[in-house]
C-alpha cells in the first residue's frame, strides 16, 4: 500500500508543479506585458491631459480676448491707440483674469506695426518694437490669425496665446495671454496624478538666466524644480545620458518616467516635461509570483478556494464603492453633467435628472435614449443637435474644441440655453464623454432681447447677421433682408399714449413672429423700425413676404388704435457686397417706400 500511495503523491505533486510552473510563467509573461502596456497607457494619459490644458487654455483665453474686445469701447481704444484709455477699460477684467488663474502673468496688446500698446502687467512700459524681439508676435501680425505657443520673453518661460483683432474688418493688432509654466504641471499633477517637471533645451540657455540650481540631463535643463524633487533629478541625471521614458529605482521606490517635447509656435521643439509618478517594483513583482507558485504547490486546492472567495468579495466590493463614489462625485456639481457614450446616456447627476424631472437615470432610459432628444434648432450653428455635418454631437464638439457650443432644451414651457463642453476619456477600449451644461439662458436673454416685444434686439441681430452673410458667401447662398417701419407711429403715441404704441409694436413683433420660418429672424432694430433676415431666400420670395406681412398688418385691427400700416424695404445680399453696405441698401429702400407715399414695399 506505501508504494502505490507514494507514486500517487508523487505523480499528483508532479502534476501540481507542473501546473503551477506553467501557470506561473505565464503569469509572468503576461505581468511582463502588462507593466509594459501601463508605461505606454502613462505616457498616453499624460499626453492627453497635456494636451487637453494647452486646447483648453488657448480656448478658454480666445474667448477672454473676445470679450475684452467687444466690450463698451475697447475696439475704439485699440484703435486709437489710446494707452490710457484703454488701460482704464481693460484693468478691471485683468484683475478678474488674475483672479480667475494665479498662473497669468501678462496680458498686451499689440500694435499692427509690431509695437506694443499696452501691457496689463507692466502699463508703464509701452510703445517698444517687441515684434523685432518676439517672433512669435511678428508671425501673428504677418499672418493676422491666431497663435500660440511656448516663448520667452520679459517674463521668462510662459505659454502665449496672441489672438487677433480686427476692426471692421481691418487688422489692428493682436491681444496677447502670458500663462507661466507651472500653470500645466501643476494641472498634469492634479488630473492625472503626475508629478512633473520642465526642461529647456540648451541652446536657449542664454535666454533663461534667471534660473538657479541648474540641473542637466543631456541637452536639456531643468527649470523651476522643487527642493523636495531635486535629488532624484540629479540621480537621474547621473545615470541618463538624455531624456527618455523608463522605469526609475530611487530610494527603496520605483517611478514610471515619462517625457514629452515641448514646441514652440512653429511646432519647433525647445524643450520638453519630465513625468514621474510612483509604481510597483516589477522586479519584487516576480519574486512574490514565485514565492506564491511555491505556497500553492503544498496547498493548492485550500488556498484557491479561500483567495478566489476574498478576491471575489474585494473586487465586487471595489466596484460597488467606485460606482457610489463616481456618483456622488457627480452629484456634488451644482449644473448639470452626463457620461455617455454619444448615443446612450450612462450616468448623470442629479442636478440634470431634476432639471428633466427623473429619479434615476434608469427611469429616464425607459424614455429616452440620451439628453441629444431634448436639443433644438437656434438661430446660429453655435446651437447642437443630434447630427452635425454627418457627424455625432459627441464627435462634433471634440473636433470643434474653439466654437462656443450651446444647447437649447425646453421642459415644460421653459427653454433654456446651456453653455456646453465636453471632455473625453478612454476607459479600455471604449470612448466615455463627460458632457457639462452650464445655463447662460438669463444672461443671454437679458442682453439679447428686447424687453419690450420679447423678440431678438439689434444687438443680437447684429451677432447673427454677420454669421448668416459669411455662411451664405461661404456655401453660395442667397439672403434675403427686410426693414419695415410703422406709418405715422409718431401719431399713435401723441394721439393715444405710449402704452397704446407699445402694445402695437407688441402686438406687431408677434404676428411677423408667428408668419415667418423658424430659421427666419425678426428684431426690433430700434423705436418703430424692425429688420428681418431671411436666410436662402432669393428676392422675389423675399418679396412675398415682405408683401403678405404688409397686408397683414394693414387689414389687422388694433384695439384702441384702429388700423395701422407699414412700409418695407427689401434687398438681399450681392456677391462679396459687406454686412454695411447691405444695411444701408435697405435701409434706403425703405426711406424711398416712406416717401413714395407709404404701406407699401420698395425693393
Amino acid at each position: 500500500m506505501t508504494y502505490p500511495k507514494t507514486k500517487i503523491i508523487l505523480i499528483l505533486s508532479l502534476l501540481i508543479v507542473l501546473v503551477s510552473s506553467v501557470v506561473t510563467f505565464y503569469n509572468l509573461h503576461y505581468d511582463a506585458q502588462s507593466n509594459q502596456k501601463r508605461l505606454i497607457e502613462g505616457y498616453d494619459q499624460v499626453h492627453r491631459t497635456y494636451t487637453e490644458t494647452i486646447n483648453d487654455t488657448v480656448s478658454f483665453y480666445h474667448s477672454r480676448a473676445e470679450v475684452n474686445l467687444r466690450s463698451y469701447g475697447t475696439i475704439k481704444a485699440f484703435r486709437e491707440r489710446n494707452h490710457d484709455q484703454l488701460y482704464a477699460l481693460v484693468a478691471p477684467r485683468w484683475a478678474v483674469l488674475q483672479r480667475e488663474n494665479p498662473w497669468l502673468v501678462l496680458m498686451q496688446f499689440h500694435n499692427a506695426d509690431g509695437t506694443s500698446l499696452l501691457r496689463l502687467h507692466q502699463p508703464d512700459v509701452y510703445g517698444d518694437r517687441i515684434a523685432d524681439q518676439r517672433p512669435m508676435v511678428a508671425y501673428a501680425h504677418k499672418t493676422q490669425r491666431g497663435v500660440f505657443g511656448f516663448e520667452e520673453g520679459r517674463q521668462g518661460l510662459a505659454f502665449r496665446i496672441l489672438v487677433p483683432a480686427f476692426d471692421r474688418g481691418v487688422y489692428i493688432g493682436a491681444v496677447e495671454f502670458g500663462v507661466a509654466s507651472p500653470y500645466f504641471t501643476d494641472k498634469i499633477r492634479r488630473f492625472a496624478g503626475y508629478e512633473s517637471f520642465f526642461f529647456v533645451d540648451k541652446s536657449m540657455l542664454g535666454k533663461f538666466g534667471r534660473i538657479e540650481h541648474r540641473i542637466e540631463v543631456g541637452k536639456y535643463i531643468g527649470i523651476d524644480i522643487p527642493l523636495v524633487h531635486r535629488s532624484f533629478i540629479e540621480s537621474y541625471a547621473q545615470n541618463h545620458t538624455d531624456l527618455g521614458n523608463s522605469v526609475v529605482k530611487y530610494a527603496n521606490h520605483t517611478y514610471d518616467v515619462n517625457i514629452l517635447n515641448v514646441n514652440d509656435f512653429i511646432a519647433k521643439p525647445i524643450g520638453a516635461i519630465m513625468f514621474i509618478r510612483s509604481s510597483s517594483d516589477f522586479d519584487a513583482h516576480v519574486r512574490h509570483i514565485i514565492i506564491a507558485s511555491i505556497m500553492i504547490v503544498f496547498a493548492l486546492i485550500v488556498l484557491m478556494v479561500f483567495t478566489v472567495d476574498r478576491i471575489y468579495t474585494y473586487v465586487m466590493d471595489k466596484m460597488s464603492f467606485e460606482q457610489r463614489y463616481a456618483q456622488m462625485i457627480l452629484d456634488s456639481v451644482p449644473t448639470p453633467v452626463i457620461v455617455t457614450d454619444g448615443k446612450e446616456l450612462i450616468a448623470a447627476n442629479g442636478s440634470l435628472l431634476g432639471y428633466l424631472g427623473y429619479r434615476s437615470v434608469e427611469s429616464f432610459k425607459q424614455e429616452h435614449s440620451c439628453v441629444y432628444e431634448y436639443f433644438e434648432p437656434g438661430d446660429t450653428d453655435d446651437y447642437l443637435m443630434p447630427m452635425h455635418d454627418d457627424q455625432r454631437w459627441t464627435e462634433y464638439m471634440l473636433m470643434h474644441p474653439h466654437k462656443s457650443h450651446k444647447a437649447k432644451i425646453t421642459v415644460g414651457e421653459i427653454t433654456t440655453v446651456f453653455e456646453v463642453r465636453i471632455s473625453a476619456l478612454k476607459v479600455n477600449d471604449d470612448i466615455r464623454y463627460v458632457v457639462i451644461f452650464s445655463d447662460i439662458s438669463t444672461m443671454q436673454n437679458q442682453s439679447m432681447m428686447d424687453p419690450l416685444t420679447q423678440i431678438p434686439n439689434r444687438l443680437h441681430f447684429k451677432t447673427v447677421y454677420q454669421h448668416q452673410i459669411n455662411v451664405a458667401q461661404r456655401n453660395g447662398k442667397s439672403l434675403g433682408i427686410i426693414f419695415f417701419d410703422i406709418d405715422h407711429f409718431k401719431d399713435v403715441n401723441d394721439t393715444y399714449g405710449h402704452l397704446a404704441g407699445d402694445r402695437v409694436l407688441q402686438e406687431i413683433a408677434d404676428s411677423v413672429r408667428q408668419r415667418i420660418r423658424l430659421s427666419d429672424i425678426v428684431a426690433r432694430w430700434g423705436g418703430e423700425e424692425f429688420v428681418i433676415l431671411l436666410p436662402q431666400t432669393k428676392l422675389d420670395e423675399a418679396i412675398n413676404v415682405a408683401e403678405m406681412l404688409r397686408v397683414m398688418i394693414s387689414e389687422k385691427y388694433f384695439e384702441g388704435v384702429g388700423n395701422i400700416t407699414c412700409s418695407f424695404g427689401v434687398a438681399t445680399l450681392e456677391e462679396n457686397e459687406d454686412a454695411d453696405h447691405l444695411l444701408n441698401r435697405v435701409d434706403q429702400l425703405l426711406y424711398e417706400a416712406k416717401n413714395s407715399g407709404r404701406n407699401r414695399v420698395v425693393y
